[in-house]
């Protein structure tokens, strides 16, 4: 190699190297802040896609926690009736004979899960109300964990009734006809889409972790990338984590979120522009966020990939 090449390759890899450093130094590696421009607000390159991937690692990390105390609220409950389960991270296994279930240990089994879900959500909509003017990230993860516990109460209200699984098994063991199975299907979807209605402005509140007012510029490029990607993206995900056990109504279920999304989106155009205050934001990627979620995935799929006996 010509010494004059060698040279030149280090100082460029020197000037790289302290670029780097200038920025983690200024905060800004990671990060990018928006700017006004003639009193229009402008979004440096990357903006939405920080949000975007910001808002994906806490989908995920509020699907892990709310699945996690789904499945062991369902193998505690099965434990009261004296069933031993195997908690693996895509399913709980019942050690138990078809016959040896009674109406009773049925009803209680898969209830369990959805009616805890149904009371976390109310639990955590009110701590989000609460700090929904906030501009801290977790927020984030609550908005994300309420819509979780709702898809997994009325989700499982609709698909169950649908598939005859989850909540289906609760609705069969009633002796519940076809009839009364259509109304609790309508019922289950008239509720999701009333009930994203009704979350709409809470949902759109979120914009002020990044943004000091959220108008038509950049209404739907928020919802978008804030919740929209992140549902898409963060179901793939979730379904390639379960690999290679392929479960067609954990599927179905986790997709009814989107009848939360929808009329979400729908009514956000409905809704006059939003103001939050003066304070400067600066649009960073959670690095630190992103690796305790990954570790978290990691141990959760190894852990309960042995799987774990209760009873």
């Amino acid at each position: 190699m010509e010494p004059g090449r060698n040279l030149s390759d280090r100082g460029r890899f020197y000037s790289i190297y302290r670029k780097i450093r200038f920025l983690a130094r200024r905060g800004s590696l990671y990060s990018v802040q928006t700017s006004k421009v003639n009193g229009l607000v402008q979004y440096p390159k990357g903006t939405f896609r920080i949000i975007s991937i910001n808002s994906l690692v806490l989908f995920l990390l509020g699907y892990l926690v709310v699945y996690l105390l789904n499945l062991f609220t369902t193998a505690i409950s099965a434990n009261a009736f004296d069933i031993p389960v195997m908690v693996h991270y895509y399913s709980v296994d019942y050690l138990i004979r078809g016959n040896d279930w009674t109406s009773d240990a049925v009803t209680t089994v898969f209830s369990t899960g959805p009616l805890l879900a149904l009371v976390l959500s109310i639990t955590l909509l009110i701590l989000y109300v609460k700090v929904e003017m906030e501009t801290g990230i977790m927020r984030l993860l609550l908005l994300w964990m309420l819509l979780h516990c709702l898809t997994r109460f009325f989700g499982e209200l609709l698909v169950g009734a649908i598939m005859s699984q989850g909540l289906g098994y609760v609705i069969l063991y009633m002796f519940i006809m076809d009839t009364g199975k259509l109304i609790i299907t309508i019922f289950a979807f008239v509720a999701m889409f009333t009930i994203g209605l009704l979350l709409t402005r809470q949902v759109l509140y979120s914009a002020n972790i990044y943004f000091n007012d959220l108008d038509g510029s950049n209404r739907f490029r928020l919802i978008w990338n804030q919740f929209l990607v992140p549902f898409f993206v963060g179901n793939i995900l979730i379904f390639l984590f379960k690999l290679p056990e392929i479960n067609p109504f954990d599927i179905a279920l986790n997709g009814c979120m989107i009848l939360f999304l929808i009329p979400v989106t729908m009514r956000s155009f409905a809704i006059g522009d939003l103001y939050f205050d003066d304070e400067p934001r600066k649009i960073s990627f959670h690095v630190y966020l992103a690796f305790a979620t990954l570790i978290f995935a990691i141990l959760f799929r190894i852990i309960l990939g042995f799987g774990i006996r209760v009873g």
